[in-house]
């Protein structure tokens, strides 16, 4: 699937006073995906979910559908580890740093979330992809380019999780296409960490 919807969402507020409470009624931990379009954005985010009743938060730097923000921040070793130092100084709770695949070495970003305190990598996004309407002659997408998702990156993030996980030593996060045992075990397989225990460790 290719898609380009973006971050839209509702917002803390919304989210403080609607999907929170919620969401306590179930005996599961909570971790908060939070994303930003500048530094700024991310950090008071990042200072509001500390005062609230949650179990960890993900920093979102690896949305590939938005101008500005996630993609511009998690290309790089020295963007990952800017963004994560900034908030780890406001953020006593876990932090997870959601890596983008698009990069030419997945393993940077995922050190510079590991050297800023990061409690553990979460990956891997969607992949950037576009699809060209033949007889209009241009891009089926408003946007031009969005996530390209769905069971064929699944290789994609089998490979990058094992390139992490022997390139950190904090926990590592396998996404995308688990939701069936075989899945799990292969992106499992990949790495030589618990990845599946891994957010017991964080949390």
């Amino acid at each position: 699937m290719l898609n380009a919807i973006g971050l839209q969402n509702p917002g803390i507020e919304y989210f403080m006073e609607n999907d929170l409470p919620w969401l306590k009624k179930f005996d599961t931990k909570i971790i908060v995906n939070a994303c930003g379009h500048t530094l700024e954005d991310y950090v008071e985010v990042a200072k509001v979910l500390n005062t609230l009743d949650i179990d960890g938060v993900e920093l979102n730097l690896s949305c590939p559908n938005v101008k500005e923000g996630g993609m511009a921040f998690g290309t790089t070793y020295e963007g990952v580890k800017h963004v994560t130092s900034e908030v780890r100084k406001v953020l006593d709770k876990p932090l997870i740093v959601k890596l983008t695949p698009n990069v030419t070495n997945i393993t940077e970003p995922a050190k510079g979330a590991e050297d800023a305190g990061a409690d553990g990598v979460s990956l891997i996004n969607t992949l950037l992809g576009m699809k060209i309407d033949i007889e209009k002659r241009k891009p089926i997408l408003a946007n031009n380019m969005g996530g390209f998702s769905g069971p064929a990156i699944k290789p994609v993030a089998v490979r990058m999780v094992y390139q992490v996980a022997k390139a950190v030593n904090i926990p590592v996060l396998g996404l995308r296409w688990n939701n069936k045992w075989r899945r799990c075990n292969r992106i499992y397989a990949s790495s030589v960490q618990q990845l599946y225990q891994s957010e017991q460790e964080i949390l």
